[in-house]
């Protein structure tokens, strides 16, 4: 048991330290505003920061990296709801419901129902991590290749549930996406695969410049070609941002829910925010009590998106600090600024360090509050970029593509990528083939195959153990059935629309 007196003691430091308290308001500023820019995550602005918390304390040095890692979760719905560009790869769900809100003219309560999901899935998950975070890390790290293996299978089986009623091309972009997946050196022998000589290609495509290709250019190629114009700007006030008690209070299972399953996932290394974000929207739609359709502008999928993108925060802290295993790219990241300041994680952590333990905890709650306040008072300055002229709007949104693409690894040739993968998704979005399956299949594939080939090399090539240990089991039972009730749901959904559009043509011929 911990001292009670020394808890409030470390919590009442980081509270009186104006230094912690600046450096994590900055952070999480920062990380809001990378966030919001396509391409800048996260993981680049705690990589920039890292040299500037050499002079700090580790507690204020490393809050303000926290700050980043919650703001940066949170910033990708910007623009993800107002230009139909996810600024972050796990903000691509958010833009299912987000942007139809917006073009609604609903951005400011899309916006609102963003923040406050976010906010929530944050608090949800530094709740577990405070409380149950040595109990739940022991479970999660015990997972071998297989539970990985059927875990990315799992994820794999929800493309019906995701995206449009035609299951045939929503296939056939899911393996687009896991052709895209397998192109560079092959996990296991070392094989060049569809590189075609060129050494650019032999680390793989990244997810930023494809998922910037995917979705910037069809609406940058959309908005330039309708007329240009003033258009009306959605008056925004403070009161109509934030959801009333009664709305919270009536979707209280979504924002349950995803959250829960954004921590778990969090917990379970080598995952990550992408594939929470997939798993809660398919989840969400089976516990939605909004008449809306999803993907028409259902706040549902918007709670679903970023209540389960920031409290995969909270969940891959658990690992981090307990046992020192990175829950996902952002953490392993972190992991490298608390090592700098001579922090090894780890059980004795919470021993010979337990002040710091707390000043975390205390960071990250603030954290989340500034990311919450941030995010209301700015939400009408971020409003007003739907209200500016095409020619500015569209040029804005091409400069920040080309930089969010070249940035992170600073090669011109991911900005190729994004135009070569900018162009094909603009032809494919105009015969309306849906891009998410896409995404889903390029994140998911590359850990698919490796998870998998390391599974049978390690049984000799046998699929037994998938079925003779009880969690890998159970994972691809549910997998199965639930892709067998999607496909069912699906199809008879398509069939009655047919049907109602058969009896309208009959009727007006009659």
């Amino acid at each position: 048991m911990y001292d009670i007196g020394a808890i409030w003691n470390g919590v009442f430091a980081v509270l009186s330290d104006p230094v912690t308290l600046l450096t994590t308001i900055f952070g999480t500023f920062l990380g809001l505003t990378f966030g919001t820019l396509p391409g800048l995550t996260a993981i680049m602005g705690i990589a920039l920061l890292i040299p500037l918390t050499y002079s700090l304390s580790p507690v204020a040095g490393v809050a303000m990296l926290i700050g980043v890692y919650i703001g940066g979760m949170s910033g990708g719905a910007i623009s993800a709801i107002l230009l139909n560009i996810p600024g972050t790869p796990s903000a691509v769900v958010t833009t299912f419901d987000g942007y139809p809100m917006a073009k609604k003219g609903q951005a400011a309560k899309a916006m609102g129902w963003a923040a406050f999901s976010s906010f929530f899935g944050t608090v949800f998950s530094w709740v577990i991590l405070v409380f149950l975070s040595s109990y739940l890390a022991v479970i999660c790290t015990s997972f071998s290749v297989f539970e990985y293996a059927a875990l990315a299978f799992f994820g794999l089986t929800i493309v019906a549930a995701i995206t449009s009623k035609n299951i045939f091309k929503s296939f056939s972009m899911l393996c687009l996406g896991l052709f895209l997946s397998i192109i560079g050196t092959d996990p296991l022998f070392g094989n060049m695969r569809f590189t075609f000589g060129n050494i650019n290609l032999m680390g793989g495509l990244y997810i930023t410049p494809v998922v910037i290709g995917l979705f910037s250019f069809p609406q940058i190629l959309k908005t330039a070609t309708e007329i240009s114009g003033p258009r009306k700007l959605e008056r925004v006030r403070i009161r109509d941002i934030m959801p009333s008690k009664k709305e919270i209070w009536q979707h209280k299972l979504p924002l349950l829910v995803t959250s829960a399953i954004g921590t778990v996932v969090g917990i379970i290394p080598a995952t990550g925010q992408s594939i929470a974000c997939f798993l809660s929207y398919s989840q969400c739609k089976k516990i939605t009590k909004d008449p809306t359709p999803f993907g028409e502008g259902n706040p549902d999928g918007i709670i679903a998106s970023e209540a389960a993108n920031n409290s995969v925060c909270g969940g891959a802290l658990v690992p981090l600090l307990t046992l020192g295993i990175p829950g996902d790219s952002v953490t392993a990241v972190l992991l490298g600024g608390l090592m700098i300041h001579g922090l090894q994680p780890g059980p004795s952590l919470f021993v010979e360090e337990f002040d710091f333990v707390v000043g975390i905890f205390t960071a990250m709650l603030i954290g989340a509050i500034t990311m919450l306040i941030m995010n209301i008072f700015c939400i009408r300055f971020f409003t007003m970029i739907i209200s500016a002229p095409n020619c500015y709007l569209v040029g804005g949104v091409v400069i920040v593509s080309m930089i969010g693409a070249y940035a992170l690894h600073g090669n011109f040739f991911d900005v190729l990528v994004m135009f070569v993968i900018g162009i094909l998704s603009y032809f494919l979005v105009k015969a309306n083939y849906p891009l998410a399956p896409a995404v889903l299949g390029l994140v998911l594939g590359s850990m698919f195959e490796r998870e998998l080939r390391t599974a049978l090399r390690m049984s000799n090539g046998s699929m037994m153990p998938f079925f003779t240990r009880p969690i890998p089991l159970v994972i691809i039972i549910l997998g199965v059935v639930f892709f067998c009730f999607s496909m069912f749901r699906t199809i008879r959904d398509s069939f009655r629309d047919s049907k109602t559009e058969d009896g309208q043509e009959s009727a007006e011929e009659g």
